[in-house]
């Protein structure tokens, strides 16, 4: 990740600007701050590796686009240098997608293969609560057989037909008519797929996930345990601005929460003199919302 600075003001001597003191110093601890921190969150927040491949595992053999849950939790991460201030590190992190996010394609697909390695989003559901997805699927499968092996017969009467010198255009009245009933019931069992699709995920239990309250808390122990500030001023803050989604609101919205901890306070975490929960109580904290249009 690249480390960003800005200056949050011009310093005038004379008639010429200057740079706060250590600056090249501060921009290289930040950029060792970030990637550090980056990865203290992913260990915190991430799936498994062995997840992770069973996920991959599972794309590759399909081809369905299982890319939101193969993502990295931390979308983003900035560390700026705003002098007089201190340090603003800006983290955007990724919505954990739901059940309703999988694709129906996933599940016809774990029906016709008897896949027993669920997604952990589904790891509450059994192999046997797909059977009645499996009898419709598998019903689907034979019904679309028997439309192609219906328009074969009559592109078989098209050529016979044309060899004959006949003019005809259209099937036989017979072959018209189970088309047309074959259409039918593939129409009926797509709708009954997709209400079964529909039950298994009204039955999903929720997946245990960590809550914003410990990815929040997660951070501040990263802070404790990564953060040196050597070059930033004693009088100056790091401060950490979190950004998720949220659906607190009558429709889902941004948040951003804001950690203010005096460097004083992180150097005494660092060093053992209190402990990272007692360093997110001192810090200031505060939020803002934003509702997606």
């Amino acid at each position: 990740m690249k480390a960003l600075f800005l200056l949050a003001a011009t310093l005038a001597a004379g008639a010429q600007a200057r740079e706060p003191e250590s600056l090249a110093a501060v921009v290289d601890e930040m950029a060792v701050f970030e990637r550090v921190l980056g990865a203290a969150l992913e260990s915190e927040t991430s799936v498994s590796t062995g997840y992770r491949s069973r996920l991959e595992a599972i794309q590759d053999q399909t081809g369905i686009n299982l890319r939101p849950w193969l993502q990295q939790s931390v979308r983003s991460i900035e560390a700026e240098y705003l002098a007089w201030q201190g340090i603003l590190v800006s983290l955007q992190l990724r919505r954990e997608p739901s059940v309703n996010d999988l694709p129906n394609a996933l599940f016809t697909t774990m029906a016709r293969t008897g896949e027993t390695r669920l997604p952990m989003i589904l790891a509450s559901l059994e192999s046997g609560d797909f059977a009645g997805l499996k009898r419709l699927v598998d019903e689907l499968d034979e019904t679309r057989k028997r439309q192609d092996e219906l328009r074969g017969d009559w592109h078989r009467e098209l050529r016979n037909a044309s060899d004959s010198g006949s003019a005809r255009q259209e099937p036989s009245e017979p072959i018209m008519q189970e088309m047309r009933a074959v259409a039918a019931r593939e129409r009926e069992l797509d709708a009954a797929i997709d209400a079964e699709i529909k039950r298994l995920r009204d039955i999903v239990e929720p997946r245990q996930e960590p809550s914003t309250d410990d990815v929040h808390a997660a951070l501040v122990q990263a802070v404790c345990d990564y953060a040196m500030l050597k070059s930033l001023p004693d009088d100056e803050h790091l401060t950490l601005k979190v950004s998720q989604e949220t659906a607190r609101l009558p429709r889902r919205g941004l948040e951003w929460t804001y950690y203010v901890l005096a460097k004083q306070d992180v150097v005494q975490c660092r060093q053992g003199s209190i402990d990272a929960e007692e360093l997110r109580q001192r810090a200031f904290v505060y939020s803002r919302v934003r509702a997606h249009d």
